[in-house]
C-alpha cells in the first residue's frame, strides 16, 4: 500500500478591461508533498496570460482574439525515488529481505515544468469560419534521472535531479460551413498539429536507453544530448557499404506532423458523418518482419528485396527494418436516420422519437508500410517509446448497426 499526504494554496484573479475585450488573469499554486525529500518545503508554480478581442474587423459578426500566456507546473517524484525499497528474493529456497540495488534520494524534488504559449482565434464570415493557430515551447528542467554511483556503494542505480529538455509545437485548427441551409448544413473541420523535441542537458549523464526501449541493436530509442527524445538509433551502412562502426540515428518516431479531418453533413431527417486522419512520417521498427526473415517465412522469401533485408541481418544492420509510418486512415463513417413521428407514431408504443443508423471504424488505410498497421507500440503507452512492431494483434474492422428511442 502507498500513502501520499500532498499540501497545495492556489490564489488566482482575473480583471476585465476595456468593456471585457482585454482580460488579464494571473495565479501560482505553492505546494509540498510527502513524496519530495524536503516534505517542509513549498515549491511554486506561477501562470500568466493576457488575450485580446479585436471586434468586426473583418466584416460584421467576425472577431480576432490574440492570446499569450506563461505557465509553470511540476510531476511529482514516483514511488521509490525519494526511499530505497526493500526486496524479498529467495535465499536458500526461503523468502529473505534484502535491500534493492536502486538508491532512493532523499533531496528529490519535482521536475518543473515551464511553457510559453502564443495564439491566434478567430471568427468571420457570420461565424461560417472559425480558426485556432497556437506556438508553444516547453522546457523540463530538473529531471528525475537515474545515474551509476560508486560501485563501493552497493547500489547499481541512484535517483538525481538535472537535465532539461525542450518540447516545441504548432497546432492548428480550422472550420468552415460549406453549406448553411434551413433544410440543413455541411460543417467541415481541419486539424494539424507539429511537435518537436530536443535533449538540451542530461547533467553530465552520458547518452542511454531508456527502459522498454527495444531490443539489442535491432533499433531502439536513444536518449542524447543535441537530439530528439524519439530518435531510433541503429547500426547502418556507410558510404562503402560496410556497417558502421557505432549506432547512428536511422529514424523518429514522432512524425513529421498529423492532420485530421471531420466532415457533417446534415440534411432534413438525415445525417452523415465521416472522420478521416493523415500522418506523415515517423518511423516505425518492423521486427516482424525481421522474425520472417530469421526464419524464411517472408512473402518474398528468396528475392532480391528478401536477399538485400537478410544480407543486412546477417551484417548485423538492422535500419532496413525502420520504416516509414505515413499513413491516411479512414477512421470513422457513420449514417443516421430520424425517424418521421407518423411513421414510429403508428406503432402505437408511446414513442416520443426513434432514430436508427450505421456506423463503420477503421474502414480503410492507405499506407506503403509492410505490417499490419503503422500504428503500433507494443510496449503500450510508456513516457518515451518507439513504434515497434512484433507480433501484434492484428488491427479490427468493426461495423454497428443502432437504434435510439425515446418515450
Amino acid at each position: 500500500l502507498e500513502q501520499e499526504r500532498t499540501v497545495a494554496v492556489y490564489v488566482q484573479e482575473a480583471l476585465g478591461l476595456l468593456s471585457d475585450r482585454l482580460l488579464l488573469l494571473g495565479g501560482l499554486r505553492a505546494e509540498r508533498s510527502s513524496v519530495n525529500g524536503d516534505t517542509r518545503k513549498y515549491y511554486i508554480f506561477p501562470k500568466i496570460s493576457a488575450s485580446y478581442r479585436l471586434a468586426n474587423w473583418i466584416g460584421e459578426e467576425s472577431e480576432i482574439k490574440i492570446r499569450a500566456a506563461y505557465g509553470e507546473t511540476g510531476n511529482q517524484p514516483r514511488f521509490g525515488q525519494k526511499f530505497t525499497n526493500l526486496s524479498t528474493p529467495q535465499l536458500g529456497g526461503q523468502q529473505g529481505v534484502t535491500v534493492s540495488t536502486a538508491a532512493g534520494s532523499p533531496t528529490v524534488e519535482p521536475e518543473r515544468l515551464k511553457e510559453i504559449e502564443l495564439g491566434v482565434d478567430g471568427v468571420a464570415l457570420h461565424s461560417r469560419l472559425t480558426w485556432e493557430l497556437t506556438w508553444f515551447t516547453r522546457n523540463t528542467t530538473n529531471l528525475l534521472l537515474q545515474r551509476v554511483p560508486a560501485p563501493s556503494t552497493g547500489y547499481a542505480t541512484q535517483i538525481f535531479n538535472g537535465g532539461k529538455i525542450r518540447n516545441d509545437g504548432i497546432e492548428a485548427a480550422v472550420g468552415y460551413a460549406a453549406v448553411r441551409h434551413r433544410t440543413g448544413q455541411w460543417v467541415s473541420r481541419a486539424t494539424f498539429t507539429r511537435y518537436t523535441s530536443e535533449v538540451v542537458d542530461l547533467a553530465g549523464l552520458p547518452p542511454f536507453f531508456p527502459p522498454q526501449s527495444g531490443f539489442g541493436n535491432l533499433g531502439r530509442t536513444y536518449i542524447q544530448v543535441g537530439k530528439p527524445i524519439t530518435q531510433i538509433v541503429a547500426f547502418d551502412f556507410d558510404k562503402e557499404g560496410k556497417r558502421t562502426p557505432t549506432l547512428v540515428q536511422v529514424g523518429n518516431s514522432a512524425p513529421d506532423f498529423r492532420m485530421g479531418f471531420v466532415n457533417d453533413v446534415n440534411w432534413k431527417g438525415w445525417s452523415f458523418n465521416w472522420v478521416v486522419d493523415w500522418q506523415q512520417g515517423g518511423s516505425v521498427i518492423n521486427l516482424t518482419q525481421y522474425l520472417y526473415d530469421h526464419a524464411g517465412t517472408s512473402h518474398d522469401y528468396g528475392k532480391p528485396s528478401w536477399e538485400k533485408r537478410n544480407g543486412a541481418r546477417l551484417a548485423g544492420v538492422a535500419s532496413v527494418y525502420v520504416e516509414d509510418a505515413t499513413f491516411v486512415k479512414l477512421r470513422e463513417a457513420s449514417l443516421q436516420w430520424e425517424v418521421p413521428a407518423p411513421l414510429y407514431q403508428s406503432l402505437g408504443l408511446g414513442l416520443r422519437s426513434l432514430r436508427m443508423g450505421v456506423q463503420g471504424r477503421n474502414l480503410h488505410m492507405w499506407t506503403r508500410y509492410s505490417g499490419l498497421d503503422p500504428e503500433v507500440a507494443n510496449f503500450g503507452p510508456a513516457a518515451i517509446r518507439n513504434n515497434l512492431d512484433i507480433g501484434p494483434y492484428p488491427p479490427s474492422r468493426s461495423f454497428y448497426f443502432n437504434v435510439m428511442v425515446g418515450f
